[in-house]
């Protein structure tokens, strides 16, 4: 017999939709408005429903891979435009300075 079927009931229908399409917060929520139970119960039911069920498991897994990527290319991003606005203000800091010390040469 499924180890299912005499651990827990079923996950709603709505619970189970939301899963099948990869939105877990969706899932969670499905779960405690159904069944009226608090946060945790819920998430810990969806996280062994999906622990249970290989294919949900694969499917979450390569989720959680993409976001994971995703976040890096991000910093990667924004790594790089930091790095090109220090050394805009370095050069533009160094440009003034030049200028500045040129026109006191003129000056002078």
């Amino acid at each position: 017999m499924d180890s299912n079927s005499d651990d827990q009931p079923p996950l709603p229908a709505a619970a189970a939709a939301a899963l099948s399409t990869g939105h877990l917060v969706e899932a969670i929520r499905q779960v405690r408005a159904a069944e009226g139970v608090g946060l945790m119960e819920a998430k810990l039911r969806i996280e062994a429903h999906v622990d249970r069920n290989p294919v949900l498991k694969a499917q979450f897994a390569e989720q959680a891979l993409r976001m994971k990527r995703r976040l890096i290319q991000w910093v990667l991003v924004i790594d790089v435009a930091l790095v090109a606005a220090v050394l805009w203000y370095l050069f533009w800091a160094l440009s003034c300075r030049s200028r500045a010390i040129l026109k006191a040469r003129v000056s002078g």
